[in-house]
């Protein structure tokens, strides 16, 4: 993969949450068997309607780990998403430390076959547009790629449910193998499928093997301390493993606010270069 010029499963709260990046779920104890289990596309299609929430922020401490487990640098980033009739819209922006303050990405999802990704780094003063085959850049010396802040996709993936399986503490998954189906997304994405580890009762992705071209799992998104805010799951923190150099970044939720009142300027290329 190549260099970029941030998250986070949109992921990462509802950027990452389902990925980093978009991952949450609603919880009821007879949601498991609304799903027709046999069916992959079902679940992922209700797994992503109850992960979403209107709106989110989420202020996230940034940990760059090396192989060895320690903390190379720490970052603090701030994410805002919001739902609206026809397009989601996730940005994410560094406010700590100097370095990197004010970079930011924003993603606007409106069902297309490829979403238009924009990144504003300040040295530069501009917006850029991140085109179809730069998402698989990596993000800002992370272990991201500016894919891995897109969600579940739904229209540009086929879903496969592979098999039940443990996962977790005493929990099971619906194990979803997620494979582009459209010509843009095979061509635009760094990998080959990706797997998700769905927790069965509450539908949230615990889990995301992403298998390169080469047909090896070369990362690992894990979630940490799955817990109900409100009506929704969310994690208490995000982990990336790069499994070829051993390197991980760390996502740890310091604030979070969902479904509050949120204004369209906080999802927008005015707010993204507001430094």
């Amino acid at each position: 993969m190549k260099k970029s010029s941030l998250g986070l499963p949109r992921s990462v709260s509802n950027a990452l949450s389902v990925s980093f990046i978009s991952l949450t779920a609603l919880l009821g104890v007879t949601m498991a068997t609304s799903v027709r289990a046999a069916d992959g596309t079902e679940v992922i299609k209700e797994s992503d309607k109850r992960t979403k929430s209107a709106t989110e922020k989420t202020i996230y401490r940034m940990d760059l780990l090396d192989a060895f487990g320690k903390v190379q640098q720490s970052r603090e980033i701030e994410l805002y998403f919001k739902k609206g009739s026809d397009i989601e819209s996730t940005l994410f922006k560094f406010t700590a430390p100097p370095v990197v303050q004010g970079t930011g990405l924003l993603i606007e999802d409106a069902g297309k076959s490829v979403n238009d990704i924009w990144m504003y780094v300040p040295a530069t003063r501009r917006i850029r547009r991140i085109s179809g085959t730069e998402k698989t850049n990596w993000f800002m010396g992370t272990e991201f790629t500016h894919e891995d802040f897109e969600d579940y996709k739904i229209a540009s993936y086929s879903f496969n449910l592979a098999k039940e399986d443990s996962c977790g503490e005493k929990q099971t998954c619906y194990v979803i193998e997620a494979t582009p189906s459209s010509p843009q997304e095979r061509e635009a994405s760094g990998y080959l499928k990706k797997i998700y580890w769905v927790e069965k009762t509450s539908l949230y992705p615990i889990r995301i093997d992403y298998v390169a071209k080469s047909g090896d799992v070369s990362k690992r998104l894990e979630v940490r301390k799955l817990a109900k805010q409100g009506k929704y799951w969310r994690p208490a923190a995000y982990e990336m493993h790069n499994l070829g150099n051993g390197r991980v970044t760390r996502l740890t939720a310091l604030s979070r606010e969902v479904d509050s009142s949120m204004d369209d300027f906080y999802v927008s290329q005015r707010y993204l270069r507001t430094e």
